[in-house]
């Protein structure tokens, strides 16, 4: 990744770089969901942080949540 980023700084139209970047961010990203636990290990870790908690208690979050669940295809 790095090997990329300063090649594009010394080069910034470099193809092979720039192509080479975006390959590695799409694994990297293909990876991190592939391997990020169940949805319920990731919910419990999420609503236990503060600001998530504060986020949630917002009547107009609420709402949006009740919506999308209701209508799951809008969403």
């Amino acid at each position: 990744m790095e090997a990329f980023e300063k090649g594009m700084q010394l080069d910034p139209d470099n193809k092979e770089c720039k192509d080479g970047y975006q390959k590695t961010m799409m694994m990297i990203n293909t990876q991190s969901h592939a391997s990020s636990g169940n949805d319920q290990e990731r919910m419990a870790h999420a609503m236990a942080d503060p600001e998530i908690q504060n986020i949630m208690r917002d009547p107009s979050v609420m709402q949006v949540l009740r919506d999308m669940q209701e209508n799951p295809a809008a969403g």
